[in-house]
């Protein structure tokens, strides 16, 4: 065909020019199928973003209340109540008692410069404690350098300091119708020891005063405010401090049933008895006594025969029912006091 002829029968044809558009190829109308496939992504993501939302706030949700429901299990079930606080309390009557030849022979930490260790204080005999037809176990237990963290009140502590408390140890014990507190502190000598004894007793009122306006010293704390030593102080209880060569013991007993501090019984067994925590100072006091004060030194071990070397408490040459003119054990070896003689509590 030659290029005058038309391009199209019947019209008269004319060439395209390269710069114009192609009509079938410049249709603003998007095909059915491409139409579909873009409007649809469109939709799609448009439609996802508020589920994702929605999932992220779930899992966060979840995760809330997956640590409260953790707080509330250990708030109600009791698992921390062995960190709970202890009360600051006192007894109701609290004496000072003397050890007699053990203040002579322990007397200062220079002469007993050895620690004091767990196994020592809560172990053996302390793990429980049977003595007066009273059988005490062991409950909690703690051995600190920190003697400021086992009482409260600032004449007390101040007492401590002055005195070099080293270490104290503490245990409460429970038994059938008590539960009480035991700590023995590590001071550097027996004046020490009285020093804190005498801090720890609250003073008589003025004539002038009321017993509101008396400042309190301060007094042992339990390691431990878990059930029932949550209740010490706040029923009727006794405590004694027992003044060891340089080491000072506290004894602090109290019923499980007592409810008021004016419900007076008499608390001298249950003293006596929890009172045989110093069984590893008896220890000691063989293991650095002369050969006049009883076997051989440095045994570390007690001859319970009676022929002249203390025993230890509740063992041969003791026997459980004797407390001495003071209501704690007897010194080792000493005349046993028969269980009428046993003194009711102090103050009745």
């Amino acid at each position: 065909m030659s290029p005058s002829e038309p391009s199209t029968p019947g019209r008269p044809g004319r060439r395209r020019k390269n710069s114009e558009p192609d009509e079938s190829r410049t249709s603003t109308a998007p095909s059915a199928e491409g139409g579909r496939r873009r409007g649809g992504g469109r939709r799609k993501k448009e439609a996802g973003r508020p589920g994702w939302t929605l999932i992220i706030v779930v899992v966060a949700l979840v995760v809330v209340l997956a640590v409260l429901g953790t707080f509330l299990f250990l708030r109600f079930t009791g698992d921390e109540g062995e960190d709970a606080a202890a009360q600051q309390t006192r007894p109701v009557v609290y004496k000072i008692r003397d050890a007699g030849s053990m203040n002579e022979v322990l007397a200062s930490r220079e002469v007993d410069s050895r620690p004091l260790n767990e196994g020592e204080l809560f172990e053996r005999r302390n793990a429980e404690i049977s003595s007066q037809s009273i059988d005490f176990t062991l409950r909690d237990s703690d051995l600190t350098e920190d003697c400021s963290a086992a009482v409260w009140g600032q004449e007390v502590t101040d007492a401590l300091a002055a005195a070099d408390c080293s270490q104290v140890g503490r245990a409460t014990y429970v038994a059938d119708g008590y539960f009480g507190v035991a700590a023995v502190f590590n001071l550097a000598d027996v004046e020490g020891s009285r020093a804190v004894a005498d801090a720890m007793e609250a003073p008589e009122p003025e004539d002038d005063e009321s017993a509101e306006e008396v400042v309190d010293p301060g007094f042992l704390l339990a390691p431990s405010g878990s059930d029932p030593f949550d209740r010490l102080g706040s029923g009727y209880s006794a405590a004694d401090a027992i003044v060891s060569g340089h080491y000072l013991v506290v004894v602090w007993v109290q019923p499980t049933d007592s409810e008021s501090v004016e419900e007076r019984v008499t608390l001298s067994t249950p003293l006596v008895a929890l009172a045989n925590f110093r069984e590893p100072l008896f220890r000691r006091l063989v293991e650095y006594s002369d050969g006049d004060e009883g076997g051989e030194t440095g045994t570390g071990e007690p001859d319970t025969t009676g022929e002249g070397v203390p025993a230890e408490p509740g063992t041969e040459g003791t026997g459980e029912t004797g407390t001495g003119e003071a209501g704690v054990p007897v010194e080792p070896g000493t005349e046993e006091v028969p269980q009428e003689q046993v003194p009711v509590e102090p103050g009745q």
